[in-house]
């Protein structure tokens, strides 16, 4: 039977899916969200660090797509706020980061990680003194060299998506949950999806299909009869209980281990394993805990006395070359592609997602604005 009629369609509410449906609806296209809501969703995970200029991309050229998406985020709260988002839900807060060499033998490693970062961050990160890191992360154990980026932050993926998903539906976005199963299509210019189905037999007509289905993209690829090589990469992180005000702490970055991320009220989170052959298990596991645990206290000894809270597991959706997939999908007049951004979705998912909405709706961004890396274009791919 036939469901509702749209300008765009999307598949997925993960942040990158509800970035897109918010504003492909600010630029006033009638927009439906269709979601599986799959477990272990990447979103739900996340650690929530945003810090462009201290990214470990090399690569000088996405140095300004990466500045750009982290000058987007306040932007973008703005406005969601203006819609009747709750801010506070979204964890979001300037709270600086450390990036660590913890050993003398790391400098191989540190030293042009060092360079780089300070060139391009035109004066914004500075190498600090061992003993002023520890001042401002009290935990630390010894280290070696530090560098500081104040006006790096921090954001709650689940608290991000919720708020998102309530501008959305404010802006007039329709959500329906099912499973994507086909697309119908005709001929304009060559192939052009008309609708898709979704399980119960329930079809959603749209002038324009957008998948931005996560780990579970590849799918999609099949009904479009288009390689869309994105998979998962599982992830877990610990979450400890800390009887101590955190808000104020940055996070500390290690170069060769695992992150730690405080969040006011006493809570630390530290990740997160990198596990590609796991499939969609979002188990929580032995080992998984054991490695978080030891790399935490290698980082942060003075942690030895929290309490352990929780363990989130999440599937980073991760191309075939780790670049993210956001563009037009190849021999179709009307169907795009926004994922694949692997560990970065966070931080570069609702750029991404601004850009791609203007692309769709035929709109021109404001000036100045980045466009998308090239490296990006899901042509790439067969």
């Amino acid at each position: 039977m036939t469901g509702e009629r749209c300008d765009v369609a999307v598949v997925g509410a993960g942040l990158v899916g509800l970035s897109l449906a918010y504003e492909l609806a600010s630029l006033d296209l009638s927009v439906t969200v269709v979601d599986a809501a799959h477990p272990g969703r990447a979103t739900d995970a996340g650690a929530g660090i945003l810090s462009p200029a201290t990214s470990h991309d090399t690569d000088g050229a996405l140095w300004p797509f990466l500045h750009q998406c982290g000058l987007h985020y306040p932007q973008l709260l703005r406005r969601m706020a203006e819609d009747g988002a709750d801010m506070a839900a979204t964890g979001y807060g300037v709270c600086g980061l450390l990036s660590l060499g913890l050993r003398e033998h790391e400098d191989s490693w540190f030293s042009p990680f060092a360079e780089i970062t300070l060139q391009r961050s035109g004066g914004e990160v500075a190498e600090i003194s061992s003993d002023e890191a520890r001042r401002l992360f009290p935990p630390l154990g010894p280290v070696h060299r530090a560098l500081y980026c104040p006006s790096s932050a921090r954001v709650d993926g689940r608290g991000m998506a919720a708020a998102l998903r309530i501008a959305a539906s404010r802006r007039g976005v329709t959500f329906v949950t099912g499973s994507v199963h086909g697309v119908a299509a005709g001929a304009n210019g060559g192939r052009h999806v008309t609708s898709i189905s979704i399980q119960g037999e329930r079809n959603v007509d749209c002038s324009e299909l957008a998948v931005a289905g996560g780990a579970w993209t590849a799918a999609m690829g099949e009904w479009l009869g288009h390689e869309l090589p994105v998979g998962p990469t599982k992830g877990q992180i610990v979450h400890l209980g800390v009887d101590a005000e955190t808000a104020d702490w940055p996070i500390a970055q290690p170069l060769l281990t695992h992150y730690l991320v405080p969040w006011p009220g006493g809570r630390v989170a530290c990740g997160g394993t990198f596990e590609p052959g796991e499939g969609f298990s979002i188990n929580a596991t032995a080992a998984g805990l054991h490695e978080l645990l030891r790399e935490c206290l290698g980082v942060a000894p003075g942690l030895a006395g929290a309490t352990y809270e929780e363990t989130r597991v999440g599937l980073r959706p991760t191309s075939a070359d780790d670049r993210a997939l956001v563009g037009r999908v190849p021999g179709w007049s009307n169907a795009w592609v926004a994922t694949g951004h692997g560990p970065n979705g966070l931080l570069q998912g609702p750029y991404s997602a601004r850009l791609l909405a203007h692309r769709i709706a035929g709109r021109d961004t404001l000036t100045g604005e980045v466009p998308l890396p090239d490296s990006f274009d899901p042509a790439r791919f067969g």
